[in-house]
């Protein structure tokens, strides 16, 4: 299906993207593996890889990293702690998705094993050929959009660009994306970086999908017109969101992911701060976050003991405590207890949000270069 307004402009890597792909990054020491990547996972193997083993852009609590590899120490029996909190075994980095990508490309030795990226970055990583060239058996059951046709990356959890709202600061909320243009909402709205951020790509492809004319249908012009308006008029927040800023009431109206905001809005709820989370009324898209794994990793084993656990069930289900829904239940292939869906969101905030309409997301690089182009400067 041709997506209305994506191929306005070139194939490109905009210059912020273009830059933290082609970022030197500081080597350690070790060596690359050169074990079969499509083989089975060597378990044996894998149990002394997890002795020591790095990630990126996974912290604990994003999607419920730290439990989920938790999950996986025992799933495997491999005697390791999944926490990086607790650092004995894994440690993580935070990163963006064009920052990991960079990694994997760049860095020689000691490498982040795996990530975390925004859907549409799984595509960029497939160019840039740094993906090891394994496929889950469970991967046979998603879309082609959802995974690599050559290995190396997964669709994981997914979620859906919500709105939330600190309403002790702005008793009425916003509860759509028409309503975030009101005056009253002026310089108050947060959203992340489209040009590095998966999450940022993630509220672009949202109003791509919730302002389509075609009910069903991606488009992009519309979300691009949507967004210059946004920016025309002072919308955006330009303070750092951060828990702090909005508990004191400086980032008031935050954009994220329906489970991220979820978790925000527990870690302010013990302080008395009364919040709204809503799916826009327009609608959006389903879209999931993906893990990656990493070619150049001195612990190939676990990373496809990784892979494949992320699509089991019991891996599944891991995420969906935290709010973020499993990407099999969303394609109807695995039900969810009632007592692991306590924090979820009503269903019937989504009836609007629709599954992604074609076979590969729209370019990274194309989404950042209109961003900058149309929106900014028209905005600006």
């Amino acid at each position: 299906m041709y997506i209305k307004g994506q191929q306005r402009l070139s194939r490109r890597l905009v210059p912020a993207v273009l830059a933290a792909i082609a970022l030197p990054l500081a080597a350690c020491g070790g060596s690359a593996s050169t074990t079969d990547a499509t083989a089975p996972a060597d378990v044996n193997a894998a149990k002394e890889q997890a002795k020591e083993f790095r990630t990126a852009g996974m912290p604990d609590d994003w999607i419920n990293f730290g439990e989920f590899y938790q999950s996986v120490c025992d799933a495997y029996d491999l005697g390791c702690n999944g926490s990086s909190v607790a650092g004995v075994n894994r440690n993580d980095t935070d990163m963006s998705s064009a920052e990991e990508i960079a990694a994997f490309k760049n860095e020689t030795t000691n490498a982040p094993m795996c990530s975390d990226i925004g859907i549409a970055f799984g595509q960029v990583a497939e160019e840039e050929d740094v993906l090891l060239g394994y496929t889950p058996e469970a991967a046979a059951a998603l879309p082609a959009a959802y995974k690599s046709a050559d290995g190396g990356w997964v669709a994981s959890a997914v979620g859906v660009i919500s709105i939330m709202t600190n309403i002790d600061v702005i008793p009425n909320p916003p509860r759509s994306f028409a309503d975030l243009l009101k005056p009253e909402y002026k310089g108050k709205v947060s959203i992340a970086n489209p040009v590095t951020s998966g999450t940022g790509q993630a509220t672009v492809f949202s109003t791509a999908a919730a302002l389509s004319p075609t009910k069903g249908e991606f488009d992009m012009d519309a979300a691009m017109d949507y967004w210059a308006e946004f920016y025309k008029l002072g919308q955006r927040n330009e303070a750092d969101y951060s828990a702090a800023a909005f508990e004191r009431g400086e980032t008031p109206i935050r954009l994220a992911y329906d489970f991220v905001n979820i978790q925000a809005a527990d870690l302010v709820k013990g302080k008395g701060v009364k919040t709204e989370i809503v799916i826009p009324a327009e609608g959006g898209v389903w879209q999931p976050s993906a893990t990656m794994c990493n070619k150049k990793t001195e612990d190939p084993d676990l990373a496809k003991l990784v892979l494949d656990h992320t699509l089991s069930d019991e891996g599944q289900l891991v995420f969906a405590k935290v709010g973020a829904r499993p990407v099999l239940y969303t394609l109807g292939k695995l039900d969810v207890p009632a007592e692991l869906k306590t924090s979820w969101l009503p269903e019937s905030q989504y009836a609007n949000v629709i599954q992604y309409p074609d076979d590969s997301w729209p370019q990274p690089s194309i989404v950042a270069d209109r961003w900058e182009n149309d929106v900014l400067t028209a905005g600006g």
